[in-house]
């Protein structure tokens, strides 16, 4: 009887080994096949944002052959509303601007609610307000006291690290129209042109978040001298409450100008994409990421010490439903 019933089982067992590696190989055979074609918005040409978002076309176009992928110029703000309508797939941003908008909260003037998270690409964006040491002014208060007439700098306009430096200064009672009053202007530019005009000494303050330490602030030290003004635990909790930001200090270590930690505020950027991203092409980018992910991680130094669960920490916006299950997967 045993015999008989073992005669009867090889077939079966050849049959569905044979079936079995048919379909694996069709799946090895699907996944090899996968195409995609998405467009990445996210800074200018030459920042940080650029080189990743390049980076990650990159990836997908070796996962992938036969991929169409391209980087497009982007603004921040500008960048949220694309992705939300649909004319850009893929976009990078602040993790706290991307819940402003999804919100409908001003820079914006209506909700993006169809907005998710794929990954959080770096967790330590932080606020750097640069100062000439000739200045003088040691703080926002000494600032405000003698109605300092700076000339101040700050990144493209709506950005978010734009608003930043805004919320920064309104938590001490200072407006862009006061500074104005007071003798001094207020300018929107990129970080590298703003820091050339703060070497020269047309300015003399920079804003921006960043991660930390910041190349171009350290090539600025080499010769001129400076200093980042410190927040107060007052001033980190209206910036935080109104943005989402969180405490953080920049460690005095991480300067050769600095001779003590200055308490500051963080975000985090992510690379996010419209709801109606298929789940199958949001876990297929995510799935690129990782297998290139030595690639990936020395495409910037701002990657360098990313890691899988870190990516997966995107709040206060929520993950893309494919992109959540890739992470769910990949513990």
């Amino acid at each position: 009887m045993l015999k008989k019933l073992i005669k009867c089982l090889v077939p079966v067992l050849a049959v569905s080994l044979v079936l079995g590696g048919g379909l694996l190989s069709a799946r090895r055979g699907e996944a090899a096949d996968k195409k995609l074609d998405v467009s990445i918005c996210g800074g200018s040409i030459g920042g940080a944002w650029a080189a990743i978002g390049e980076g990650v076309g990159e990836v997908i176009r070796r996962s992938y052959p036969g991929s169409n992928t391209a980087y497009e110029v982007g603004q921040e703000a500008a960048n949220i509303v694309l992705v939300s309508k649909g004319r850009i797939q893929l976009g990078i941003a602040h993790a706290q601007l991307l819940k402003l908008g999804m919100d409908g909260a001003s820079p914006f003037r209506e909700p993006y609610s169809n907005l998710r998270a794929l990954a959080v690409l770096y967790g330590e964006a932080v606020e750097h307000f640069v100062m000439r040491s000739d200045t003088g002014i040691k703080s926002f208060d000494e600032m405000k006291e003698k109605k300092f007439g700076l000339k101040l700098n700050l990144n493209t306009k709506d950005s978010f690290m734009e608003i930043v430096g805004r919320k920064v200064l309104e938590a001490y009672g200072i407006t862009y129209d006061d500074l104005g009053a007071w003798g001094g202007t207020v300018n929107f530019m990129s970080m590298s042109p703003s820091l050339d005009l703060m070497r020269d000494g047309k300015i003399q303050a920079y804003s921006n978040v960043i991660q930390v330490p910041s190349s171009h602030i350290v090539d600025v030290s080499t010769n001129v001298g400076l200093t980042l003004l410190p927040l107060s635990e007052g001033a980190i909790a209206k910036v935080n409450e109104e943005l989402g930001t969180y405490g953080t200090v920049i460690p005095k270590d991480r300067y050769a100008f600095l001779n003590e930690d200055v308490p500051t505020v963080g975000a985090t950027v992510v690379l996010f994409s419209n709801a109606d991203l298929p789940d199958e092409d949001a876990y297929a980018i995510l799935s690129a990421l990782k297998e290139n992910f030595d690639y990936f991680r020395n495409i910037h130094s701002s990657l360098k010490e990313l890691t899988l669960a870190d990516m997966a920490k995107t709040a206060p916006v929520p993950l893309h439903p494919g992109a959540a299950k890739f992470f769910e997967e990949n513990k």
